[in-house]
């Protein structure tokens, strides 16, 4: 009797599998929705993928913590007009899934395309964000991001 108490109570300690492949697809699909935000200019979109106390990071600019400072640079960088939105393209090299299932990076890179004076031309970047599940949604926590374009 003592030893079948002992495996119903392991058994009832026991935390439910994480299936780490489909947290991973969950992931990617917000990074698709993330890229067709971009190019679409949505703000709200793009604002309803990061958690409140989210953390941005761009190049060259202070870190944007909270949702307003993200809403604010947002703002700038899409009224931009010498940034071409509309050519954003991004791919991810790596989704980690921590064993809790309850953390995640993704790493990848991206480019778009920049007129000026000289012209178009491309710029290509490499960003990290990283994830964390609450009430069982993913949600951006840190997005940090630099170009690969030597600065002059």
């Amino acid at each position: 009797m003592f030893l079948l108490a002992c495996v119903i109570l392991t058994g009832c300690n026991r935390s439910p599998a994480i299936n780490i492949r489909a947290e991973a697809r969950a992931i990617n699909a917000i990074e698709e929705q993330w890229t067709a935000a971009i190019i679409a200019k949505d703000i709200d979109k793009i604002l309803s993928i990061f958690a409140p106390e989210a953390v941005v990071m761009n190049a060259n600019t202070p870190a944007c913590i909270g949702a307003q400072p993200i809403r604010e640079s947002l703002e700038s960088w899409f009224a931009d007009a010498t940034i071409l939105h509309d050519t954003f393209k991004s791919a991810i090299d790596t989704i980690e899934v921590s064993a809790s299932g309850d953390l995640a990076y993704v790493r990848g890179n991206s480019r778009l395309s920049i007129s000026t004076p000289g012209g178009i031309v491309e710029e290509t970047d490499k960003w990290i964000t990283l994830y964390r599940k609450i009430n069982g949604e993913w949600k951006a926590i840190v997005d940090i991001w630099n170009s690969d374009v030597p600065k002059n």
